[in-house]
C-alpha cells in the first residue's frame, strides 16, 4: 500500500499542477474558511501537518495561539491565532479539497515577499505563523499572484501529503546509486529535509553523504 500511495501522490501532483491555476481563482472566496477548518481538524485529531506542528499551537479559551514565534521581524509576527471550531470529518474533507490548492507558506499570501517591503497594503507573514489573521489581510496582486501560483499552485497538498512522521507506516526509501535514482521519503538520518517525499533525482544533493 505504501508504494501505491507514493504513485498516487505523483499522479495527484501532476493533475494538480495542470488544473491548479483555474482552481485557485475558482476557490479563492473560500480560502480563509477552508484554512480555519483544516487547521482545527489537524490540531484536534493529531493529523501530521509538519509546518503547523512546528508552531506548537496551544488552545487558550476558544482560540489557538502559536508558542513558537517566527524569527522574522514583521508587524503581525506575534499576533497570530486560529479561532477554535469543532470540525466533523466530512467538513474536514470538504475544507481539505479547497485548502490544498493554495500555498500557506507564501509570505505575501499568494506571492512571495520580504518583510522589509511590508506596508499597510502588504502585511507580511505566512499563514503557519498568523493563522486566521491572514484571512483579514488577504493579498491578490494581479500579475505577481498569477506568476506565483503558476509555480506554487497546489502547494498545500505537498505540505499535507508529502511529509510524514519518522514512525509512519508509509515510510520507505529506495536508492539505486549507480544510476543516482532514488524514491520514497528522505530518511530521518538525513540532517535537512527529514521525512520529505523525493522521487528520481529531486533533492539528491540534500542527502547526507
Amino acid at each position: 500500500m505504501k508504494y501505491l500511495r507514493f504513485i498516487l501522490i505523483l499522479v495527484l501532483k501532476l493533475v494538480g499542477k495542470i488544473i491548479g491555476v483555474p482552481m485557485f481563482y475558482l476557490l479563492l472566496p473560500f480560502r480563509a474558511y477552508a484554512r480555519n477548518r483544516v487547521y482545527n481538524y489537524v490540531l484536534q485529531n493529531n493529523v501530521y501537518l509538519k509546518r503547523l506542528e512546528e508552531k506548537q499551537y496551544k488552545l487558550e479559551g476558544n482560540v489557538y495561539y502559536p508558542i513558537v514565534i517566527s524569527k522574522k521581524q514583521f508587524y503581525l509576527r506575534d499576533k497570530g491565532y486560529i479561532v477554535y471550531k469543532d470540525v466533523s470529518t466530512l467538513e474536514y474533507y470538504l475544507a481539505l479539497f479547497i485548502w490544498i490548492w493554495f500555498d500557506d507558506d507564501s509570505n505575501y499570501d499568494t506571492h512571495d515577499g520580504n518583510e522589509s517591503e511590508e506596508n499597510i497594503n502588504k502585511l507580511f507573514g505566512n499563514t503557519w505563523d498568523i493563522g486566521d489573521l491572514r484571512g483579514k489581510h488577504p493579498i491578490v496582486d494581479g500579475k505577481k499572484t498569477f506568476f506565483w501560483i503558476c509555480r506554487n499552485t497546489f502547494y498545500n497538498a505537498n505540505y499535507m501529503f508529502e511529509e510524514i512522521r519518522e514512525d509512519d507506516k508509509n515510510n520507505f526509501y529506495i536508492k539505486l546509486p549507480w544510476i543516482k535514482w532514488h524514491f520514497g521519503f528522505i530518511p530521518y538520518t538525513n540532517s535537512t529535509r527529514k521525512g520529505r517525499l523525493v522521487y528520481f533525482s529531486e533533492d539528491y544533493d540534500k542527502l547526507d553523504k
